[in-house]
């Protein structure tokens, strides 16, 4: 969509004139949207040709006779009549629909024709669709509610929420009230046959009412657009956090298979997430936690928060407290500028989290004196208490000094009980005097993690792939099994001219069993079929020959290739001695744009676990970064007798293969090199499988 269309899509989702088409008594949808607007007074024109009156008003007969435009027209109507009440919104001028029905693309044939009339009919009106086959939205500071998906009162607030699952938008605005977090705008998406997540990220990042985006993902139909409205909330102040739904076991999946396996993976979606400064949560409890502290902290008062102080009132609770605060990586400092203090005051075994003991907790000004110290060492503190339904009898007792040093005190107050109860209304009182709050003590953490990764931004500015001019020569393409690939010796030779080193090597064509340079490959060779990818499913290759048995392993595997039908070529390389192992690779076109993989072989995948990736294109700096990331000394704390390996030369490979797609974008799909020798001069590739487009190229 267009600047026009997001602005026709803003003021569908902040109407001042609402019809519903298909309204009806008997219809649970048109009850879930229409009697919640009835109750508190929203004028809206009912439309059904069969109706003189609906919900003891006059009905219209259809749109059209409506005479005029309208903001926003909720078709409760099926799919093929929903194309009439689009063709009618779209004569009137007015400014979107939600459609309901299902029956679209999701159906088949005859639903993917009627999408496609659809998105027609919105191209040439200008037109805002949200869905189709959704639950429509609401705005809840205008009392709105063109939501089908059942009643849910909530309070006015900040938060909005945008869901590609309409289960789930209701799901989300529900733990937002678990919370006692106000929502402003929650839309379910749908089918995004016109307005997709973009759009209305784009929108939410310019609407006054907004302060923090949750979104809830199946698929980023255009990355460039969406992260481009990433960008505009981030600048406009506005946190986006995003669960990205079909998770798992990434790592498993990347390390058993070659780079093309990520292409679809959440794996992708954490990554770009990251760089992009999109807050990735896990679920919707995570999604909600994290939202929490963002959205009742003012923007002036986002600062980082790397020391929590954690105040309890029982030794039980400070255990939990410590243990969940290991388990959520949790920075809870021991504190020990205020130690000997704290000591001489309260008793106990430690500092942080401290358990204000009964004789404590009789004297208000003492507590007030502990606040105000612990208010000076750290980043956030937090206050382990009840604040669930019913709790607001007892609450004075602490929440009233801690109000007290929260009004004078530049740093968040935050009071969690510590499991995760509903709180209760009562506390907005005190959230008025200056306290946050938070739904437990693990949502607690996860809620100072966002507002930390919020304050840090994202990990680096990115540039488009879209500005990249990929001038590389394709070397002609092999069949084969995982595709059209890149010879070996191209393969090696597109290696080197990138900056990546390569083991020797000489080709053996034809019938040939020997070569002029074999003999200067040593006598501690490696023999392999050349053109032919997961040649160990062959059994084709031979490690540790020697100079005389060449001509024997050479004989076996053209044996091999001829019964496999693949090419008889044979490399003799010389084998390399090395004290580790790495793998890396990219991929061109992952969902989210293109991406350059980087991880520990060999013994050490499983041991350390180390697999990791940044967005193309990159810098000098990021290859260094991710290259610590991976191979770094603080990876090899604690790997005992592992040698440390060079991580400029780990960063040299990074910055090849970033070349090789700017140079080489154009045309490749996948590459894999693997392994990568680590040798105390450098890192060194034996092996490429470089896998080419289908199509196109040069």
């Amino acid at each position: 969509m267009g600047v026009a269309a997001n602005a026709n899509l803003a003021r569908l989702l902040s109407p001042s004139t609402i019809a519903v088409v298909g309204a009806n008594e008997n219809l649970g949808m048109s009850n879930n949207a229409i009697r919640p607007m009835l109750e508190t007074g929203r004028r809206l024109v009912l439309v059904n040709p069969n109706r003189d009156t609906l919900y003891g008003q006059a009905a219209a007969p259809s749109l059209s006779s409506i005479g005029e435009p309208v903001d926003a027209v909720l078709s409760l109507v099926n799919a093929e009549r929903s194309l009439v009440v689009l063709e009618e919104a779209a004569a009137l001028g007015c400014a979107g629909v939600v459609i309901a029905a299902a029956g679209f693309v999701e159906s088949g044939e005859v639903g993917a024709t009627m999408q496609l009339r659809l998105q027609e009919i919105a191209a040439g009106s200008g037109l805002a669709v949200i869905g189709p086959n959704c639950s429509g939205f609401k705005n809840v500071p205008l009392g709105v509610n063109l939501f089908t998906g059942g009643r849910l009162d909530l309070t006015a607030g900040g938060v909005s929420i945008v869901s590609q699952s309409g289960f789930l938008v209701r799901s989300a605005m529900a733990a937002a009230g678990e919370r006692r977090l106000g929502v402003s705008i929650a839309v379910s998406s749908g089918n995004e046959a016109v307005c997709d997540l973009a759009d209305h990220l784009a929108v939410l990042a310019a609407d006054p009412g907004t302060t923090v985006i949750c979104l809830v993902i199946e698929t980023v139909r255009r990355p460039g657009p969406f992260f481009e409205a990433v960008a505009l909330a981030r600048a406009a102040g506005k946190p986006v956090l995003a669960l990205k739904l079909g998770r798992s076991d990434r790592a498993r999946r990347i390390m058993q298979s070659h780079t093309g396996a990520i292409a679809d993976a959440s794996w992708v979606y954490d990554l770009a997430f990251r760089e992009h400064g999109v807050i990735a949560a896990r679920d919707i409890d995570d999604l909600l936690d994290r939202a929490q502290l963002l959205a009742q902290l003012p923007p002036s008062s986002r600062r980082p928060a790397r020391r929590i102080g954690m105040i309890t009132t029982s030794g039980g609770v400070a255990a939990l407290a410590t243990d969940l605060a290991e388990d959520h990586h949790a920075p809870l400092p021991a504190l020990d500028e205020i130690e000997a203090w704290v000591r001489e005051r309260v008793p106990g075994d430690t500092v942080n989290p401290l358990d204000l003991t009964g004789f404590v907790m009789s004297k208000a000004e003492l507590m007030e004196e502990v606040f105000e110290q612990y208010a000076g060492v750290v980043d956030v503190l937090a206050l382990a208490w009840w604040a669930g339904v019913g709790d607001e009898g007892w609450s004075t007792t602490l929440l009233e000094p801690f109000a007290s040093v929260a009004a004078r005190s530049d740093i968040p107050f935050v009071v969690t009980p510590i499991e995760a109860t509903t709180l209760g209304p009562w506390i907005d009182g005190w959230r008025d005097r200056g306290l946050l709050f938070a739904r437990g003590v693990p949502s607690l953490y996860r809620a100072v993690d966002a507002l930390d990764r919020f304050v840090a931004g994202p990990d680096r500015l990115l540039q488009d792939p879209a500005d990249v001019e990929h001038a590389g020569v394709r070397p002609p393409l092999l069949d084969s099994v995982a595709g059209q690939i890149v010879g070996f010796a191209d393969a090696m030779a597109i290696l080197v001219e990138c900056g990546v080193p390569v083991a020797p090597y000489v080709l053996l064509d034809g019938d040939e069993l020997a070569h002029p340079g074999l003999g200067d490959l040593g006598d501690r060779l490696v023999v392999k079929l050349a053109d032919v990818p997961h040649r160990t499913e062959l059994d084709a290759v031979r490690l540790g020959v020697d100079q005389a048995g060449v001509a024997a392993a050479v004989a076996e595997l053209r044996a091999i290739a001829r019964r496999s039908g693949v090419p008889t070529t044979i490399a003799v390389q010389a084998m390399v001695a090395g004290f580790g192992e790495a793998f890396a690779g990219l991929h061109a076109s992952t969902d989210l744009g293109p991406v350059v993989l980087l991880g520990m072989g060999g013994v050490l995948v499983e041991v350390a676990g180390q697999v990791a990736g940044r967005m193309l294109p990159l810098d000098d700096a990021t290859a260094m970064m991710l290259a610590d990331e991976v191979a770094g000394p603080a990876v090899f704390t604690g790997l005992r007798g592992q040698r440390p390996w060079p991580v400029p030369a780990v960063a040299q490979v990074v910055r090849g293969l970033d070349r090789m797609w700017r140079r080489h974008g154009g045309w490749i799909a996948s590459v894999d090199v693997n392994p990568l020798i680590v040798t105390a001069e450098g890192l060194v590739a034996v092996d490429a499988l470089i896998v080419g487009r289908d199509s196109g190229g040069r």
